[in-house]
């Protein structure tokens, strides 16, 4: 059985080292980015619960570099493509799917992450709806109170009317009834005085006849006074 060469198990060491580096530095990504996640969470909880003083983080400019994944384009460099390098970082098909996995769950972490500030934003647009419509609702109301107001004091002053109205026609009414009293009063006053005249006038010629009554009695008493 041949024994394998030494720059064949040199070559195949080194693979391994470099695989192991970059699976590291995929595990460090990762991290990285559940760290962004959990970093992002924090944010939206502390501006979930202090809305007077929202306190929203952002990586500076300054920090983003040490944020990125590790790279290094020279480890990837071909001279020759057909002889090319056994130092280029390489990984089995194992750790390939292994780490695969574990972005493709940091991807899906993140767009999950999005859609729950995309969730966040919405439910925020349609809390200030639901308070430009509660304010609508007060301003209705208000107008609507305003309103029963005016109908209640226009109530006031049409009883207040009718009132008025219903002393003015007793005053009429006292009014007419006193002219009527006043007029009758008149008519018997001036029937009473005709009653009066006429007796005056009947006792005159009662008057008169007895007196001519009595000259003819007298008339017959004295003696006729008889022609010589």
């Amino acid at each position: 059985m041949p024994r394998p060469s030494l720059s064949r198990n040199a070559s195949q060491r080194r693979g391994k080292t470099l695989a192991k580096k970059t699976v590291g530095a995929a595990k460090s990504a990762t991290k990285t980015a559940s760290n962004l996640v959990d970093k992002a969470k924090s944010t939206v909880q502390k501006a979930t619960s202090d809305v007077d003083n929202p306190a929203l983080e952002f990586t500076s400019p300054s920090e983003v570099e040490g944020q990125l994944p590790q790279f290094n384009s020279e480890q990837y460099k071909v001279s020759d493509p057909l002889k090319p390098s056994e130092a280029i970082p390489q990984v089995t098909q194992a750790e390939f799917v292994s780490a695969s996995r574990i972005y493709e769950g940091g991807m899906r972490a993140l767009q999950l992450t999005g859609k729950a500030f995309d969730l966040a934003n919405q439910r925020f647009q349609v809390e200030g709806k639901k308070a430009k419509a509660f304010g609508a609702g007060v301003q209705a109301a208000t107008a609507f109170e305003k309103v029963k107001g005016d109908l209640s004091d226009y109530q006031i002053q049409l009883q207040t009317n009718q009132q008025k109205s219903t002393e003015l026609g007793t005053a009429k009414l006292r009014t007419t009834t006193a002219q009527s009293i006043a007029e009758e009063t008149a008519k018997e006053m001036n029937e009473k005085l005709a009653q009066a005249q006429a007796s005056a006038e009947l006792a005159a010629l009662q008057t008169q006849e007895k007196q001519t009554k009595l000259a003819e009695f007298k008339l017959l008493l004295t003696p006729q006074v008889t022609k010589q």
